[in-house]
């Protein structure tokens, strides 16, 4: 192996930020044991490099392999799923730098490199996620020429150049790729299986979920309105979840809830009935439920309405996601007997003072409003709303309500709706979000997981499926204003982040950043099938085979003539006068039977003409050295003079 093949300092330091590069762009789903793995493996390779080290045998090597696929295997549940098997593809990624010494073992890296940045689009697709992408691209590009030309220093102008230029070469590819190439569904819509502990709203519901949930100001999804109808606050609740099954403790979903065969059939619509019409863009949540205000019809998304009005997904939403929805919030849907039998049972034995208690009021009134309206007032007067409520027991709805009387929307909503159903009122917990701070700048709603709101829908006779809130009758403001609003400033200090948005400059920026990545995800998810026919439509009028045929083959043309143009033009410039006085040295000591190369040094044209030519060593000492100092000097500064004058002595060889 000749020495040219092995990696020197330039390649071995470009290798090294590249690879971290490409490493960084998945530190999001990354184990944290990677993360001294990678620097394991940097340092040794630095230390081989040095001398100090050298490179791990082949059992070390299969033992870190090993090592690493069983803390893979361990780490997650499910480890054939795509997730873990793109964490193995980096691993091994990693791993390969311990053997990496020749040139071509490194091209090999490089590669693998490019499809290792490419998996991280399977996951996120956000401007964060775009330009780390970009600059790994970027700084392997770098590393293959770093290899390829020992000469090029790290981020010289002349790599930076070259760089842009292959870079910019395949931009028309990608629009052209982006214009015409069929959407066969986007590739992070791949499903994903993962432990990964992702923030939202669950299947059940204990006392203390929603204020732990609460305490994140991380965003659950935006929504945008069609036109300038947009719901007042207090109207903007984003049904999720419903929860019927009550232990005592934890409310649960009834997985087994059917599909409504025919949902148009049990829907009856109110006269005067306000329709608002939006998209909303979903945070993945790794869950199967979407978010709407009642009663909704969506499209843009694979979803099935069941029996108690929850919107399903057929495969969990692993992946951003976006549905247009219609919302008509005077509509009402019919409840069949076995949905209002389910939503009376309450466990025997638990929680005997809230029955006798919602007994005793029923029976001071004469109607189901009436007593609604009664545990109402009793909210009212009593209760505290806090992020930090007390720990509660085996009967929490009794210590609840009769011992400490403060509690979260959680806390609310569950005794709520074992007061209705201890006295025979159908009812149920919702689970959602509710409310969402609007965006001035760009005019679309934020809903982050502090939002997150359990209330109550009970069933009347007359009305079908009410929705009541006991949270607002307790804090009205967190409503009509916001949960921030209707802290105390104690609870405030809890919610992540909320000091800094405290300050109107920084609020302003987030508002300015949230804005840039809403555009930019709005665009990206919204590139379907259809908004691809419509910009060809825009572009060709009538889309034919014909029109398709010249927009690939108008713009190619263009191209690799322009591209023509320039090589020829760059072939077609003048040589330095140095080289050319370099090449007519040799040109003339060839003729003289001296054999020399064009690639020969001046220093070995030299040493070959003094064996040659002896007598001629004076001229010839004298030659090389006015031709070094040209070389490496400022041609400009060489007068007109001296170049004839050297290329006199040269032809007088």
């Amino acid at each position: 192996m000749k020495p040219n093949d092995y990696i020197q300092r330039q390649g071995l330091l470009s290798l090294l930020v590249a690879q971290v590069a490409v490493v960084a762009l998945h530190w999001q789903r990354l184990p944290l044991w990677t993360l001294l793995l990678t620097l394991l493996v940097l340092v040794w390779r630095i230390q081989v490099y040095r001398n100090i080290w050298s490179f791990p045998n082949k059992s070390l090597r299969l033992l870190l392999l090993v090592a690493s696929v069983g803390a893979i295997v361990a780490w997650y549940q499910q480890w054939y799923a795509l997730e873990p098997m793109v964490v193995l593809l980096t691993v091994a990624f990693l791993l390969k730098l311990l053997e990496v010494n020749k040139i071509r073992d490194a091209l090999v890296l490089i590669y693998v490199g490019f499809f290792v940045s490419a998996c991280a689009f399977l996951f996120d697709q956000g401007i964060v996620t775009t330009l780390a992408g970009i600059a790994a691209l970027w700084l392997l590009t770098h590393s293959l020429l770093v290899l390829q030309n020992r000469h090029l220093t790290y981020f010289s102008r002349r790599g930076v150049k070259t760089i842009a230029a292959l870079l910019l070469q395949a931009v028309p590819l990608m629009v052209l790729m982006l214009l015409v190439f069929p959407r066969i569904g986007a590739l992070w819509a791949v499903p994903l299986q993962n432990n990964s502990a992702l923030t939202g709203i669950s299947d059940s519901m204990t006392p203390g979920d929603f204020s732990q949930l609460s305490r994140s100001r991380k965003l659950a999804f935006r929504v945008n309105f069609y036109g300038d109808t947009i719901p007042e606050p207090a109207e903007r609740y984003w049904r999720g979840l419903v929860l019927t099954d009550f232990d005592g403790r934890r409310w649960e979903r009834r997985t087994a809830f059917a599909a409504r065969s025919d949902p148009s059939k049990e829907v009856v619509t109110d006269a005067g009935g306000a329709d608002y019409k939006y998209d909303i863009f979903l945070e993945p949540a790794n869950a199967r439920w979407l978010y709407a205000m009642p009663v909704a019809t969506v499209q843009g998304a694979e979803a099935r309405r069941t029996t108690t009005d929850e919107l399903l997904l057929l495969e969990p939403a692993t992946q951003r996601i976006k549905y247009q929805v219609t919302s008509t919030v005077t509509r009402r849907t019919e409840a069949s007997q076995e949905a209002l039998r389910d939503a009376l049972l309450l466990p025997r034995g638990f929680n005997p003072q809230t029955r006798a208690r919602a007994r005793q009021w029923r029976g001071e009134v004469t109607s189901d409003s009436d007593y609604i309206r009664r545990v109402l007032q009793f909210y009212r007067e009593q209760f505290f709303y806090t992020l930090s409520p007390p720990a509660l027991g085996l009967n929490s709805v009794d210590e609840f309500l009769f011992t400490t009387q403060r509690g979260f929307c959680e806390h609310f909503a569950s005794s709520f709706v074992v007061l209705m159903r201890a006295v025979g009122i159908p009812a149920r917990v919702v689970a959602g979000y509710q409310g969402g701070e609007w965006n001035a700048l760009e005019g679309y709603l934020t809903v982050r997981q502090y939002d997150a709101h359990a209330w109550t829908e009970v069933w009347l006779a007359e009305r079908g499926w009410v929705r009541i809130d006991p949270t607002a009758a307790v804090a009205p403001d967190r409503i009509e204003q916001g949960l921030l609003e209707s802290l105390t400033q104690a609870d405030q200090g809890l919610v992540e982040t909320r000091m800094l948005a405290t300050f109107s400059w920084v609020n302003n920026l987030l508002l300015q950043w949230d804005g840039i990545n809403y555009r930019w995800q709005q665009w990206v998810l919204s590139y379907d099938e259809d908004t691809q026919s419509q910009l060809l439509q825009d572009l060709l009028g009538r889309v034919t085979p014909a029109r398709l045929a010249l927009l690939l083959v108008v713009p190619g043309v263009l191209l690799l003539t322009v591209f023509g143009f320039l090589t020829l033009r760059t072939r077609g410039r003048p040589r330095p006068e140095s080289i050319r006085l370099y090449h007519l040295l040799v040109k003339q000591l060839n003729r003289r039977d001296v054999a020399c190369n064009p690639d020969d040094t001046l220093n070995r044209l030299r040493d070959k003409a003094l064996k040659q030519l002896p007598a001629k060593a004076t001229a010839i000492q004298a030659i090389v050295q006015q031709l070094n100092t040209i070389l490496y000097s400022n041609e400009q500064e060489i007068s007109k003079k001296h170049y004839r004058s050297l290329k006199a002595r040269i032809k007088s060889l």
